[in-house]
């Protein structure tokens, strides 16, 4: 888990404790929602506190049932992660008081009673308060009563988590900026198996079942010393836009994460010999995020290339988005494991291009070869001409081009510009702006 202390939150389902991660980590990173079982996997983030920092981690629910593969790895994953932290916060639901469940999960982790902290949620008020002394049945010295939607207590549970925390490992140093990835597609298409294998750790659950990643899960991990997040995100379903309770908040946060990256990796099913609509949607997701981008032709293994090869792949895609030429496309294989270890490196230099700067005078000589090697036509009432170029910006490289009228310049000219831009400059893997400003007479 890394050199943080870690501090992780377990309990029953619908406990409140994506709730309470929120609260704790200060934004909505955990999706919360009614239905219990929400979090099917482990969400964590760095956290600071009285001027300690710690790993907080959400975990899914613990479930009692037997003989459901999925439930079962939900449990088993819940127990590895306690057994790994340095504290645990043990959630339970004041509202419905001490239940079969709570005790079942305690007996679990009971063992462990040196290194748990037993906060009781949905207390409210001063008369929810006086229901919570049933709790210390379960043989805890102490309770914490809190309320994670409104905020109640959350000062002195943290307090407390802080000066529980092991005090001989050294001071963690100023945490660095990371590379930050988000793994987006269809449903079923292998995101989480990819995600398993980039991190060498069956971190994530992995079925067959489509959609059983509902929430966007945040791994971090390093690589040859560098700080790396990977985001696991839920499947993007056809009909985003329309959808409406848990299934739209799912694919929405998952639309957001692409927004938070710095390299969108675009995940497609190849074993299935074609490219859908859908397909085409998530590749544009990761294009119009002005995120870097890469797009990974998954489950090659079960490819037949004399029956469609990559350049077919390739051929679809770029007909179809011709402005995502800029983003590299890789076969791969999760169960192989083929060419996924090409993968993180080159997000690194994507990531090193998104940042790239041009001097002004360089940027210039350039813009003055292309529009005398391809002058702009007639359009829309008169001729464009560039007086000049500066880069404003990165992540992505935004350049401001002063001109005569913004409106001479037809799309497929700006395209020109931009490819030619490329061309010189590389620009692999990032989106690049180019804001064509009139100049005032």
């Amino acid at each position: 888990m890394g050199s943080e202390f870690t501090v992780v939150i377990v309990g029953k389902p619908n406990s409140g404790k994506s709730t309470l991660f929120n609260r704790i980590v200060g934004k909505r990173e955990a999706i919360t929602h009614s239905t219990p079982g929400v979090t099917r996997d482990t969400i964590e983030e760095i956290v600071s506190w009285s001027g300690s920092r710690f790993k907080i981690i959400d975990t899914g629910g613990f479930c009692f049932s037997r003989g459901n593969y999925l439930n079962e790895e939900i449990t088993r994953r819940v127990l590895d992660c306690s057994r790994a932290a340095d504290l645990i916060i043990f959630l339970v639901d004041g509202l419905t008081g001490l239940t079969g469940e709570d005790q079942s999960l305690f007996k679990n982790i009971r063992r462990m009673h040196d290194k748990i902290v037993c906060a009781v949620n949905k207390i409210d008020n001063e008369k929810s308060r006086l229901n919570i002394s049933e709790f210390y049945s379960l043989g805890v010295e102490k309770l914490f009563p809190v309320s994670a939607i409104q905020g109640v207590g959350i000062g002195d549970l943290l307090d407390e988590v802080v000066s529980r925390l092991p005090s001989s490992r050294p001071p963690v140093k100023e945490k660095r900026k990371s590379l930050n990835i988000a793994i987006i597609g269809k449903p079923n298409v292998g995101k989480s198996s990819i995600l398993n294998r980039l991190i060498g750790d069956q971190r994530n659950i992995v079925a067959e079942t489509p959609g059983t990643t509902r929430d966007s899960i945040n791994l971090h991990m390093k690589y040859h010393g560098k700080d790396v997040v990977i985001v696991d995100t839920a499947g993007i379903k056809k009909k985003y836009k329309k959808e409406r309770g848990l299934e739209g908040l799912t694919t929405m946060k998952s639309l957001r994460s692409a927004e938070n990256a710095d390299v969108v990796l675009a995940v497609i099913d190849a074993s299935r010999y074609r490219i859908t609509r859908q397909d085409m949607r998530v590749i544009s997701i990761g294009h119009k995020s002005r995120k870097g981008m890469v797009i990974l032709f998954n489950k090659w293994d079960l490819v037949d290339t004399g029956e469609f090869s990559f350049g077919d792949f390739k051929k679809i895609v770029y007909d179809s988005l011709p402005f995502v030429t800029y983003a590299p496309m890789l076969t791969v294989s999760a169960e192989s494991g083929k060419r996924l270890g090409r993968i993180i490196p080159l997000c690194f230099r994507i990531q090193e291009e998104r940042t790239k700067r041009i001097p002004t005078p360089v940027l210039n000589n350039e813009l003055q070869r292309i529009t005398a090697q391809n002058p702009p036509s007639f359009y829309r009432g008169g001729t464009g001409k560039i007086f000049y170029g500066t880069q404003i910006d990165i992540e992505p490289p935004t350049f401001k081009l002063f001109v005569n009228n913004s409106s001479y310049f037809p799309r497929s000219y700006r395209r020109y510009i931009n490819n030619q831009l490329r061309k010189v400059f590389t620009f692999e893997g990032t989106a690049v702006r180019l804001l064509f400003v009139s100049r005032e007479h």
